[in-house]
């Protein structure tokens, strides 16, 4: 008889595991609903940014969008001032989240759909995104977001801006398909009509790929 109930606790919990497993998850809308609030989508507008490394880029809208996994993105470029290097970003709102495409690799291939900031951001807020990269099998990735800060300031060309909001995001990587692995952090500062302020990488995602890179904003024209 015991040995019935035992077989009888173990396929429940199994059914559980398997079941629980399975939930679908949340089909997001993905229809760009527009990120002009807080990255003004004018083609007019330039930010240039301080890197960590020394590098000297602007950032530019190009107006022009771009679709990747059926999503439809706002294509940004970062442009080297010195030698003209482009990289691509790609931000979107979807369902009054702002999203971007995190880059894990240095080939530009690999990106990870990630929320960088919500709709009415409050301190305390929180978020979380779910997906996968892959190195020869998909690995699955978590990324859990905070509001730290809304009143913060930032001086650029000596006129202090206000209300800069931090968010706060934690890389979590299924790095042995099992457990949830910390890999680091993302540190965004955002200023609404005026864009992003200043990022912070410091992530290691196990063997595959390792960042430690930050920059500020030191000018800016923002059409009125």
């Amino acid at each position: 008889m015991k040995y019935l109930v035992s077989l009888f606790s173990l396929s429940a919990l199994l059914s559980v595991l398997f079941f629980g497993s399975c939930k679908k998850k949340k089909i997001i809308d993905p229809t760009n609903e527009g990120i002009s609030t807080y990255l003004p989508t004018n083609v007019n507008n330039w930010w240039k940014y301080l890197a960590s490394d020394g590098t000297v880029f602007k950032r530019y809208y190009t107006g022009r969008d771009t679709v990747v996994d059926g999503f439809n993105y706002n294509l940004f470029e970062q442009v080297d001032v010195n030698t003209g290097t482009i990289v691509k970003e790609f931000y979107a709102k979807f369902e009054g989240n702002y999203y971007t495409l995190l880059q894990l690799d240095n080939s530009g291939t690999r990106y990870v759909k990630a929320i960088v900031l919500n709709e009415n951001p409050q301190v305390g807020n929180t978020w979380e995104s779910t997906g996968s990269f892959t190195y020869g099998i998909a690995i699955p990735t978590k990324i859990e977001g905070k509001v730290t800060s809304i009143n913060g300031t930032f001086t650029v060309n000596n006129v202090v801006v206000d209300s800069v909001v931090e968010v706060k995001s934690v890389l979590y990587g299924k790095l042995n398909l099992l457990t949830w692995t910390n890999c680091g952090t993302i540190i965004m500062k955002f200023r609404r009509g005026l864009g992003i302020i200043s990022e912070n990488y410091d992530f290691n995602v196990g063997g595959f790929f390792s960042k430690q890179y930050s920059n500020y904003i030191t000018d800016y024209y923002v059409q009125p």
